[in-house]
């Protein structure tokens, strides 16, 4: 087993951490897949409103590249689809029909004894985004030949789901998945976990483990990759959601689809509490919970997850509800305050301490400005890059330096951190992800 220690980065001490037990949760009486979830993609509809689908059915296409498809999340009836501007598709809501579902017998299994007969169950039943790529963070090419997989079961974000409760019934299923994942690279296949959770891998010489420590973001992909295996240019990873291990283990293993998953609801404007749900889970469902009127519900966590409304829906990448109160209220005096339980400090500017919880709300304390070069980034950011010279190559648009300063191994989570110290107010995700389009689209 491989160890690595992160000494840069933060946990943000946010209250409203789901104690660890299950509470009960009414069915699901609706779902939602976005094609906006995606990076790069371009939908091709396969489904109208009012169609009947089962799980699995392939509900639209990459035109990009026609080999993947979307699978529906739930049987039932195509209730809605939401267009935006230019007809592009936002949502495609399903209204659950579990009868249905409880009726839909296991696939007929196949030996996957090999590469090419993993890859062709997998597009069979419509699972490849599941699989996201570095770099650009993309749902992967079939075709590509990754130079190693990874898997990380050590989310570090604030109020993530702890993958250590939440899987801990899916044992089995995590090795089916993890085996199967193996035979689709000729490279490592690298599963982070953090002190003694999950040690029943550490039985399996398939695996790279990873023993992960310090503060987020040492649980991120990209961090993790910076200290094993740093990726170059023209290279590829792939890498897969700890949270969907049980349901690609449950495919490779019994042919099964279910997209049946624990999740968490977390933050300091709701009643903490971890749930059985499933992938594309409705919010307004734990309406009840929220302890205020005000609040920003965002699917994800706090640094990188997407605002929704209370009847909106759990992205596919997501396995977590943050909520957070929604504040316009400027503080007294500002900077000038001298600290205490009303301010929270990650480099202790302030009197007082950021070590006991604190309830965060959307105040910014600060409006947006120009780059303050203060080593504030610097002072979270892990990985071996010049954060500060890449977000500026950004900005002047010069693709030759980007790539000689690492954008490749960079993504948005992975300086989420940045922004939130930022002292400039500066997106410094909204930066990479800026970048990271120049470069796709211009190659």
């Amino acid at each position: 087993m491989q160890k690595i220690t992160i000494k840069k980065g933060h946990d943000i001490n946010i209250s409203g951490l789901a104690s660890r037990e299950f509470s009960n949760s009414p069915a699901q009486k609706f779902v939602s897949i976005s094609p906006q979830d995606f990076n790069y993609i371009k939908p091709k509809l396969l489904v109208k409103e009012g169609d009947q689908v089962t799980l699995g059915d392939a509900l639209f296409f990459d035109k990009i590249n026609p080999d993947v498809k979307w699978p529906s999340i739930a049987s039932g009836t195509i209730s809605k689809i939401v267009f935006g501007e230019r007809r592009a598709v936002l949502d495609i809501i399903i209204e659950v029909d579990e009868d249905n579902e409880a009726n839909i017998e296991s696939i007929n299994q196949i030996n996957l004894s090999s590469r090419d007969d993993v890859k062709g169950f997998i597009t069979k039943n419509n699972f490849w985004p599941f699989f996201t790529q570095r770099p650009f963070n993309k749902v992967v090419d079939p075709n590509d030949n990754p130079k190693c997989i990874v898997v990380t079961l050590a989310d570090s974000s604030p109020l993530a789901n702890d993958l250590s409760f939440s899987l801990a019934e899916h044992k089995d299923y995590i090795i089916s998945a993890l085996s199967n994942l193996k035979k689709l690279t000729d490279g490592n296949l690298y599963v982070a976990v953090r002190g003694d959770n999950f040690s029943f891998l550490s039985d399996f010489d398939f695996i790279n483990l990873i023993q992960v420590e310090g503060p987020h973001p040492s649980g991120n992909v990209g961090v993790i990759l910076n200290r094993v295996n740093p990726l170059n240019q023209n290279e590829v990873i792939w890498t897969v959601q700890g949270s969907h291990l049980p349901i690609l283990g449950k495919l490779f293993s019994k042919g099964l689809l279910d997209f049946s998953m624990n999740i968490n609801t977390g933050g300091p404007a709701v009643k903490p509490s971890y749930f059985k749900s499933r992938i594309g889970a409705r919010f307004d469902l734990h309406k009840d919970s929220l302890l205020m009127e005000n609040v920003r519900i965002i699917s994800g966590n706090v640094l990188t997850g997407k605002q929704i409304d209370i009847d909106g829906f759990l992205g596919f990448y997501h396995s977590s509800f943050s909520v957070i109160e929604e504040s316009f209220s400027r503080p007294f005096i500002g900077w000038l305050h001298p600290g205490g339980k009303s301010k929270y400090s990650v480099f202790n500017a302030y009197l007082g301490s950021n070590k006991k919880s604190y309830d965060f709300t959307t105040l910014q304390n600060g409006s947006n400005r120009a780059f303050v070069p203060v080593d504030a980034w610097e002072k979270v950011f892990p990985m071996d890059i010049y954060i500060n010279a890449l977000a500026r190559s950004i900005e002047a648009n010069d693709i030759d330096e980007m790539e000689q300063l690492g954008i490749y191994e960079c993504d948005e989570e992975d300086v989420a951190l940045c922004s939130f110290v930022c002292p400039s107010k500066s997106d410094v995700g909204a930066i990479i992800r800026k970048g990271l389009d120049t470069i796709y689209f211009d190659k």
